[in-house]
Protein backbone atom coordinates (compact mmCIF):
# COMPACT_ATOMS: atom_id res chain seq x y z
CA UNK A 1 0.00 0.00 0.00
CA UNK A 2 1.34 3.44 -0.94
CA UNK A 3 0.32 6.10 1.55
CA UNK A 4 1.21 9.61 2.61
CA UNK A 5 3.74 8.43 5.19
CA UNK A 6 5.36 5.55 3.35
CA UNK A 7 5.03 2.35 1.35
CA UNK A 8 4.04 -0.99 2.88
CA UNK A 9 5.09 -3.99 0.80
CA UNK A 10 3.71 -7.52 1.13
CA UNK A 11 7.28 -8.82 1.49
CA UNK A 12 7.87 -6.65 4.58
CA UNK A 13 10.32 -4.30 2.82
CA UNK A 14 8.61 -1.10 3.96
CA UNK A 15 9.70 2.44 3.13
CA UNK A 16 9.09 5.20 5.69
CA UNK A 17 9.05 8.70 4.20
CA UNK A 18 10.93 11.43 6.03
CA UNK A 19 8.91 14.04 7.90
CA UNK A 20 9.86 16.72 5.36
CA UNK A 21 8.99 14.54 2.35
CA UNK A 22 5.64 13.48 3.84
CA UNK A 23 4.69 17.09 4.52
CA UNK A 24 5.66 18.18 1.00
CA UNK A 25 3.28 15.72 -0.71
CA UNK A 26 0.73 17.57 -2.81
CA UNK A 27 -0.78 14.66 -4.73
CA UNK A 28 -0.48 10.88 -4.63
CA UNK A 29 -1.34 9.22 -7.92
CA UNK A 30 -1.27 5.72 -9.37
CA UNK A 31 2.28 6.05 -10.70
CA UNK A 32 3.95 8.48 -8.35
CA UNK A 33 3.89 11.24 -5.78
CA UNK A 34 4.02 14.96 -6.58
CA UNK A 35 5.65 17.22 -4.00
CA UNK A 36 5.57 20.96 -3.44
CA UNK A 37 9.36 21.23 -3.70
CA UNK A 38 9.63 19.34 -7.00
CA UNK A 39 11.32 16.27 -5.51
CA UNK A 40 8.69 13.93 -6.93
CA UNK A 41 8.76 10.16 -6.46
CA UNK A 42 8.19 7.88 -9.46
CA UNK A 43 6.87 4.52 -8.25
CA UNK A 44 8.32 1.32 -9.63
CA UNK A 45 5.89 -1.07 -11.34
CA UNK A 46 5.90 -3.19 -8.19
CA UNK A 47 5.16 -0.23 -5.93
CA UNK A 48 2.43 1.03 -8.25
CA UNK A 49 0.76 -2.39 -8.13
CA UNK A 50 0.42 -1.96 -4.36
CA UNK A 51 -2.00 0.94 -4.80
CA UNK A 52 -5.46 0.35 -3.42
CA UNK A 53 -8.34 0.73 -5.84
CA UNK A 54 -8.94 4.36 -6.65
CA UNK A 55 -12.01 5.95 -5.10
CA UNK A 56 -14.95 6.69 -7.33
CA UNK A 57 -14.75 10.07 -9.06
CA UNK A 58 -16.58 12.88 -7.31
CA UNK A 59 -20.24 13.34 -8.08
CA UNK A 60 -21.32 16.52 -9.84
CA UNK A 61 -22.11 19.29 -7.39
CA UNK A 62 -24.65 22.07 -7.83
CA UNK A 63 -23.19 25.53 -8.37
CA UNK A 64 -24.73 28.90 -7.64
CA UNK A 65 -24.21 31.22 -10.62
CA UNK A 66 -24.19 34.70 -9.07
CA UNK A 67 -24.63 36.67 -12.28
CA UNK A 68 -27.82 34.75 -13.05
CA UNK A 69 -28.88 34.08 -9.46
CA UNK A 70 -29.35 30.49 -10.60
CA UNK A 71 -28.46 27.10 -9.23
CA UNK A 72 -27.04 24.66 -11.77
CA UNK A 73 -26.93 21.00 -10.83
CA UNK A 74 -26.50 17.61 -12.47
CA UNK A 75 -30.22 17.25 -13.14
CA UNK A 76 -31.26 20.77 -14.08
CA UNK A 77 -31.14 24.52 -13.61
CA UNK A 78 -33.25 26.56 -11.19
CA UNK A 79 -33.40 30.24 -12.13
CA UNK A 80 -35.67 33.26 -11.70
CA UNK A 81 -36.51 33.16 -15.42
CA UNK A 82 -37.66 29.54 -15.28
CA UNK A 83 -36.37 26.10 -14.47
CA UNK A 84 -34.80 23.60 -16.86
CA UNK A 85 -35.11 19.88 -16.15
CA UNK A 86 -32.43 17.84 -17.93
CA UNK A 87 -33.49 14.62 -19.64
CA UNK A 88 -32.40 11.35 -18.06
CA UNK A 89 -30.00 10.80 -20.96
CA UNK A 90 -28.39 14.23 -20.53
CA UNK A 91 -28.18 13.94 -16.73
CA UNK A 92 -26.53 10.51 -17.06
CA UNK A 93 -24.06 12.05 -19.52
CA UNK A 94 -22.94 14.82 -17.08
CA UNK A 95 -19.37 14.48 -15.80
CA UNK A 96 -18.88 17.83 -14.07
CA UNK A 97 -20.94 20.96 -13.41
CA UNK A 98 -18.83 24.10 -13.13
CA UNK A 99 -19.53 27.81 -12.79
CA UNK A 100 -19.25 28.40 -16.54
CA UNK A 101 -20.68 25.22 -17.98
CA UNK A 102 -21.33 21.51 -17.90
CA UNK A 103 -18.82 18.91 -19.11
CA UNK A 104 -20.33 15.76 -20.61
CA UNK A 105 -19.00 12.28 -21.31
CA UNK A 106 -19.71 12.52 -25.03
CA UNK A 107 -18.06 15.93 -25.45
CA UNK A 108 -21.26 17.86 -26.20
CA UNK A 109 -20.63 20.34 -23.40
CA UNK A 110 -23.10 23.03 -22.34
CA UNK A 111 -21.82 26.61 -21.97
CA UNK A 112 -23.72 28.61 -19.35
CA UNK A 113 -24.46 32.20 -20.31
CA UNK A 114 -24.75 35.27 -18.11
Amino acid sequence: QVGYSGIVSPDGNNIQFTHDFAHSIVLKGPSGIVTSDGKNLQLTAGQASLQAAAPAPPLPVSHYVASQQSVVGPSGIVSPSGNVQFSHEFADNVVLVGPSGIVTKDGNNLQLRA
